[in-house]
């Protein structure tokens, strides 16, 4: 028992300093029209801090155009596109990917595929 007990505490040191993920979007959170999510996004740049730890850098164009650039040195662009309570985007060579956005107290959230809720913060 006294070898098991370092393993132990070890795990669950490691459970309980994993930030928790957002499921949900916030109470009293709005489905956007595809138009207001175009105006909230186009020609402006966001930050976002995801709960491992990371962080992106988004730039939006007015064209059609976005490009993300992560505090890890990666970076990608494609195409996107607002729909009523989604946004859509496509990376070259990828399948279009569309998930579920909410504006709650001016900001947009976005609701990640791993179900994480984000929220996009202008720059």
């Amino acid at each position: 028992m006294k070898r098991l007990f370092p393993i132990v505490l070890a795990t669950v040191i490691a459970l309980v300093s994993i930030p928790a993920l957002s499921q949900e979007f916030p109470q009293g959170s709005s489905t956007p029209t595809a138009s207001d999510v175009q105006k909230h996004l186009a020609d402006k740049v966001f930050s976002v801090k995801n709960a491992d730890g990371t962080s992106w850098r988004l730039e939006f164009k007015a064209n059609g155009y976005f490009f993300l650039n992560t505090n890890t040195g990666g970076s990608v662009n494609g195409q996107w596109q607002a729909e009523d309570g989604r946004l859509c985007s496509q990376i070259k060579g990828a399948d279009r990917n569309c998930v579920d956005v909410r504006f709650h107290q001016e900001l947009l959230h976005l609701k990640r595929t791993s179900g994480e809720i984000i929220q996009y913060l202008p720059k």
